[in-house]
């Protein structure tokens, strides 16, 4: 009976360790392009649009003021978060050099060259 209760809480702390590990991939540029490209999937369009406004608003959010000035300042555009999202498709397919780039790198470095602050 030992042996069985030993067994089953070694398969259980199995199952939970191998629960918690995060997963290895991220979202690249390529990948997210390409999900934003499917406009006929409902869930590609939902993701994408969530992951680019998620990418902006915790810029917002996490950016200290005296440590790490802004470098994205786009509060006057008066754009569509769908313009944003086809002008970020067009300006990633004439930078190749970050497909495999993180996509919510490449996402900041559209923002900060398309809506740069003014010193």
């Amino acid at each position: 009976m030992k042996k069985q209760i030993a067994l089953l809480c070694l398969a259980l702390a199995s199952a939970t360790a191998s629960a918690q590990q995060a997963p290895a991939a991220t979202t690249t540029t390529e990948k997210f392009v390409s999900l934003c490209t499917n406009t006929a999937d409902v869930a590609a369009q939902n993701f994408c649009h969530g992951y680019s406004q998620g990418v902006y608003e915790t810029y917002l959010v996490t950016r200290h003021p005296q440590k790490a000035p802004a470098f994205v300042c786009a509060q006057a555009s008066s754009l569509t978060r769908q313009q944003h999202i086809d002008n970020f498709i067009k300006w990633s397919a004439t930078q190749p050099q970050f497909k495999q780039a993180s996509a919510s790198d490449t996402i900041l470095r559209y923002l900060g060259e398309t809506f740069p602050c003014k010193p």
